[in-house]
């Protein structure tokens, strides 16, 4: 007598499982979106220092290596989140196939 149980179906569609797949996919490493808040926060500050630099205003007396500091750091966290969106994009993507070859199949319902 076997006592292996079959798994209970998963429901490919449930738009949450896709998360909690991205989360254990991720670990504790930022999803995207975190990514690209970060990204864009220091673009609005590099934005600002900018301005203040074109209008002759000289917030810090380093202006032009905080300057190149920002644009530094905005290139790493740009890249950051298109490999981590590539990542989740990955999943949605195997789920979707898994999706269409179910439906294909005829086991959806």
């Amino acid at each position: 007598m076997d006592d292996k149980q079959s798994p209970e179906p998963v429901d490919l569609s449930d738009p949450e499982l896709v998360e909690r797949l991205i989360d254990e996919l991720l670990g504790s490493y930022p999803r995207a979106a975190q990514w690209r808040q970060w990204r864009e926060a220091l673009e609005e500050r590099l934005q600002k220092l900018l301005e203040l630099k074109a209008k002759g205003i000289v917030e810090f007396p380093d202006l032009d290596e905080r300057i190149e500091e920002l644009h530094r750091y905005i290139a790493v966290l740009h890249e950051e989140e298109l490999l981590t969106d590539f990542l989740e994009q990955q999943v949605r993507m195997v789920l979707g196939k898994a999706r269409w070859r179910k439906a294909l199949e005829g086991d959806e319902g």
